[in-house]
Formats: C-alpha cells, sequence, structure tokens
C-alpha cells in the first residue's frame, strides 16, 4: 500500500516539474523572438527614416566627405578703343597649391614602406605600395621659386592642412613644367591677371583692379559689374585620403566678362599725352591736362593728364596724386577762357551785335572794392575786339548792362555748376554760385572767369557746343552707333559769330597766334587765370594756370580742345605754353582723321 502510494506521488511530481520547464522554454521562445522582431522592426523604420525620410540630408554628409565645390573664374571683359585697338585685357595666370596632409600621409607611407622594404628588399608588394609621385620639397622649392627653409617651414606648420599657396601669379607654360614634375599633392588653379598694353596714356581713363580682379579705380570700378562676369562651378570628387579621383564636372557654366569699346583713339591718345609730358617738363609744371572731343558725335576721342602712372607696376601706385583723372575730378577758375560765352550772351539778349563798340573807359573800372584791370588800354572795341584782346573791362561791361541774372543763367544753361553727360567717377561738377550770391562784383568775375569753378569736361563740351552750331551733344566715352539726339543751346548764327570772333584770336593781333596750324583756320582763346593762396585768402601773385580752348577746322569743325597747364615757371601764359601744345596735338589729330585742309598751306612760313 505504502509504496503505490509513494509511486503515485512520485509521478505527480514529475509531471509538474515537466509542465514548469514547458512554461518556461515557451516564454523564453516568445522573448527571443519579440526581441529579435522588435530589432527587425527597428531596422527597418531606421532603414526607412535613412533611405526616405532624411534622404536629402544624409546625402548631403555623405557628398560632403566625397564632393567639393570649386570656383570656375569668369574671365573679364576686354576695353577696347574705338578702332578694336585692347587697352585692358585679361591673361590667364595659374597659381601653384599643394595639399600638405596629402604630402605629409604619402611621405608617412613611402618611410614605411621603404623600411619594410629594408628587411624584405625582393618583396614586390610593398614595391608597388610605394607613392610614384616627387616627394623631393627642395626640388619643388626650386621649381616655384621659394626658398627652401620657407617651404619646410609652412609645410610643417600646417601638416593636416588641405591647402597651401606656393605661388599666386606663374605663367601657364611655367606652371606646366612644374606639373610636369610630378610632385606630390601639387595642382594648379586658373586665374586671370589685368594687363594694360598702353598704360601711362589711358591710366587715369580706364583705372585699374585689385588682385581679386575687381575694378577699384577709373572705369575699371564704374563698368564692373559689366566687366567682371559670373563665375562658374565645377565639382571634384576625392577618396578618403582627399585625393582627386576623376575630372571635375562643370555644374554651372561661366558666363565672361563684357566687352567694351570706348570712343578713346589710342593714336590721338598718345599724341597727347605725348605732347602734354613736353610741355609739363618744358614749364617745370605741376601738371598738364587734355581732353579732345569731335564735335558732330559728342564722343570724347582724348583725355589724359600728365604725369601719370602705370597701372601694371602695383608696386609704383603711391602718388595717389597722379591717379586723378584731372579732366573730370578737377575744377578751378576758368579765367578768360570763359569770354566767349559772355559775348554769346550778350548777342543772345538782343542788346549788343557783332559789331557793337565798347568804351573800355582808360583800360579799368571800379567795381565794388575791387578794380578790372587790362593789360593795356585799348579805348573802343568791338565784341569781336573785346575776344581778339581778352579785356576783362569790356566783358564786365556788357555783363553788367543787362540784369544780374542772366549770365549766371546763362552759364547753367550751358553745363556748368553740374556733371556732364560722362558721369565718371568722382566727377565734379564744378561751382557756380546761388541766385542769393548775384550781386555787381560776382557777375562782373563771372564774366571773365572767376567767381565759378568749371572742370575740363565742361568746358571742352562748351565749346563743342559752339563749334557745332549752338547744338549741344551729350558727351560719351563710349563709341557710339547711329545719329545722337542733341539740344539746341544757341542759335546757329551766334554760335557762328562768335566762332569767327574766336578766329581772329589766332590771327595777327591776337593772343593765340602760336595756336595755328599749316592748312587749317583755327578758332580758339587764351586763359591765363591767377590761383587762389593755399589760405584762400586772396590770390597768388606767382602761381598761374595756362589755359587754351581751340576748334578745328574752322570752315567745318570736327574736333574741340581744352589744355590746362598748372603752375607753370617761366612763362605762363595761355598764348604761350598752353597754345602750342594744342598745335601740336590738333595737326597731328587732323592728318590722322584725315580731314581735308581749309586755308591754302603757307609753303614759306613751314619752311
Amino acid at each position: 500500500m505504502v509504496n503505490s502510494r509513494k509511486k503515485q506521488t512520485g509521478k505527480k511530481q514529475q509531471s509538474v516539474t515537466q509542465k514548469s520547464s514547458l512554461n518556461v522554454d515557451m516564454w523564453r521562445f516568445y522573448l527571443m523572438w519579440g526581441t529579435v522582431l522588435l530589432v527587425f522592426v527597428a531596422l527597418v523604420c531606421r532603414a526607412f527614416y535613412v533611405q526616405i525620410i532624411n534622404h536629402d540630408f544624409l546625402q548631403n554628409k555623405a557628398n560632403a566627405n566625397i564632393l567639393r565645390t570649386e570656383k570656375l573664374k569668369a574671365m573679364r571683359g576686354v576695353i577696347y578703343d574705338r578702332h578694336g585697338v585692347p587697352l585692358a585685357i585679361s591673361t590667364p595666370i595659374m597659381k601653384v597649391v599643394i595639399d600638405p596632409r596629402d604630402y605629409f600621409e604619402a611621405k608617412e607611407l613611402y618611410d614605411d614602406t621603404m623600411a619594410e622594404l629594408a628587411k624584405d628588399p625582393n618583396n614586390r608588394k610593398l614595391k608597388r605600395q610605394l607613392p610614384n609621385k616627387n616627394l623631393n620639397l627642395d626640388e619643388l622649392a626650386d621649381a616655384v621659386g621659394m626658398d627652401r627653409q620657407e617651404l619646410h617651414q609652412k609645410m610643417h606648420e600646417r601638416p593636416r592642412s588641405r591647402y597651401l599657396v606656393l605661388q599666386k601669379e606663374v605663367p601657364p607654360q611655367q606652371a606646366e613644367l612644374i606639373l610636369k614634375r610630378n610632385f606630390q599633392g601639387v595642382y594648379t588653379e586658373k586665374n586671370y591677371k589685368r594687363y594694360y598694353p598702353q598704360p601711362q596714356p589711358n591710366a587715369q581713363i580706364i583705372g585699374l583692379t585689385n588682385s581679386e580682379g575687381t575694378g577699384i579705380e577709373g572705369l575699371e570700378m564704374q563698368l564692373n559689374s559689366r566687366l567682371a562676369g559670373v563665375d562658374g562651378e565645377q565639382q571634384i570628387i576625392r577618396d578618403k585620403r582627399g585625393n582627386r579621383v576623376k575630372d571635375p564636372e562643370v555644374i554651372k557654366e561661366v558666363e565672361h566678362g563684357e566687352n567694351i569699346t570706348l570712343s578713346i583713339d589710342s593714336r590721338l591718345q598718345y599724341i597727347m599725352y605725348r605732347e602734354l609730358t613736353a610741355a609739363g617738363v618744358a614749364n617745370n609744371a605741376r601738371s598738364a591736362t587734355a581732353i579732345a572731343v569731335d564735335v558732330k558725335t559728342g564722343e570724347i576721342l582724348a583725355m589724359t593728364s600728365w604725369p601719370s602712372y602705370n597701372p601694371n607696376d602695383k608696386k609704383g601706385l603711391e602718388n595717389k596724386d597722379a591717379m586723378r583723372n584731372r579732366g573730370a575730378v578737377d575744377s578751378f577758375e576758368p579765367g578768360s577762357t570763359m569770354k566767349p560765352f559772355t559775348v554769346a550772351m550778350a548777342l543772345e539778349s538782343g542788346k549788343y551785335s557783332a559789331n557793337t563798340v565798347v568804351n573800355l573807359g582808360g583800360g579799368s573800372m571800379r567795381v565794388g572794392n575791387h578794380t578790372i584791370r587790362d593789360t593795356r588800354n585799348y579805348g573802343n572795341l568791338t565784341l569781336a575786339g573785346i575776344i581778339q584782346k581778352s579785356s576783362n573791362v569790356g566783358v564786365a561791361k556788357i555783363a553788367l548792362s543787362l540784369p544780374y541774372p542772366t549770365l549766371p543763367t546763362f552759364y547753367k544753361r550751358l553745363g556748368f555748376g553740374q556733371r556732364s553727360a560722362v558721369k565718371f567717377p568722382g566727377e565734379s561738377a564744378g561751382l557756380i554760385l546761388p541766385p542769393s550770391k548775384w550781386n555787381v562784383s560776382e557777375v562782373a568775375t563771372m564774366s571773365y572767369g572767376y567767381g565759378l569753378n568749371a572742370t575740363v569736361l565742361q568746358l571742352v563740351d562748351a565749346y563743342a557746343m559752339i563749334a557745332n552750331q549752338g547744338k549741344k551733344l551729350p558727351l560719351s566715352l563710349y563709341k557710339l552707333e547711329g545719329e545722337v539726339q542733341g539740344e539746341q543751346i544757341l542759335d546757329p548764327k551766334i554760335a557762328e559769330q562768335v566762332l569767327l570772333m574766336m578766329e581772329a584770336v589766332t590771327l595777327p593781333g591776337g593772343t593765340a597766334r602760336q595756336a595755328n596750324i599749316p592748312g587749317y583756320r583755327v578758332a580758339g582763346k587764351t586763359g591765363t587765370a591767377h590761383k587762389l593762396r593755399a589760405d584762400r585768402k586772396g590770390y597768388s601773385q606767382n602761381e598761374y594756370r595756362a589755359l587754351f580752348a581751340g576748334i578745328a577746322p574752322v570752315s567745318d569743325p570736327r574736333l574741340a580742345m581744352f589744355v590746362v597747364v598748372e603752375n607753370p615757371t617761366g612763362q605762363y601764359y595761355g598764348g604761350l605754353v598752353a597754345a602750342p601744345v594744342f598745335a601740336r596735338v590738333m595737326q597731328e589729330s587732323l592728318r590722322l582723321m584725315n580731314v581735308p585742309l581749309d586755308k591754302p598751306l603757307d609753303t614759306a612760313q613751314i619752311q
């Protein structure tokens, strides 16, 4: 009995244990597969997030490790003269660059491999691992023209850098020779350098660019957006070590800069600069400036100053005074060169005619606290005589015989007191006193060119108007195509009368006989102006400004020119200093432009 119960009890205990064990195993089974399922779901969700939701971000992160975007420099536009002669061009120039990190990694691999080869000289696998590029920094320094010690120092200062410039301005041929020597980590970048074939004569107009290729002076600055173009982009694919693995891919095309054609005739420009230089040196002057305009189009054919500078030589730019375009930027009292406009105003008023005689009253007159004088007592003169003899008293009496606003208002109509149509960078507007200052003293002095400021641009513009039968054309520094629309400022008959009066200035009895040109009739007006003292307290008695304005040929005017010589020593009269410059420049200019003669040649005088 007892045994049978014990057996039954034992069987029941065994079945309970087996059942518990099975439950535990099932629980573990479910736990394991549940965990696997969760991990699987998590991986699927992660993959979905990575591949679908966050695809762009991660793709960009990956690309950042293997892709580099580099700029493709746009070539700056060419500036031409009116005949297609280049005045400013961009030449390809190379920049030699090294990747220090790439170099040192290759050098480390080379040293480690050579150490292994020392133990196993016949190991072909190790020999294949050796870098096949030149690792000699001394040879590299010699090739790029650097000091050896300097190159070593720069490399060891930036061993993890990916970019170190070795030489900035290397000719393409030389850069190619450097690359052929197969230096480790060395490559080139293409850039452009600005070059000016005719530097000094054109520098003050064209200006220059900085080391980055951006215009900082003259037209280079004013037209920078048009000349610069738009840079392109290319993608560089690198391996895990940062080395380029394939040719670059252009992702944005380069838009090269626009070419600009100026109105400047480089032949006339050179002649003008040559003669200004000669006059400046001969007269020991501070500076000399001139502008020549085609009166039929308003195009500026020549515009230059002495002294000038060479924009190709960046080390010679300390003289800021020489970099200034004096013809546009400097304003001054133009002196007697304003007298033809005073006479034109008198003719326009109807109160005066060409034959009207003005009593000069003994050669002087008192106006306020000032005495106006002529160089001598001319007695009575017609309007033509007033211009020919350059009478201060004559023009002052004419101006004061009319309402005070007449003269300054007429000057403003001609363009004085406002910037010209050129709108050159830094161009001065000159100065015409406000109406509140128009009194007897100011109007009298304005009549012979004092008490106002003007630029050479404004003056040559006004003279070109007289030469063009009273029609004013907007001045242009750019070559024009087609007919130009102008404004009739002055009656053509009055303009012709003033022009003939100005011709008498170059004839016997006039003040500018040295302005004559063989074979051409010339009209002009001299000016000799006292300069203001440095302290602005009156006028200097030993500093002058010699001026001459001229038009040729009178029968059919083609060119108007204005010449200024600052602070000549010795001779200082406009007819002796500035007029000869005009004659020499105008003579060659008319010849180059094939302008027909309009008077017989005086062969005896030529000899």
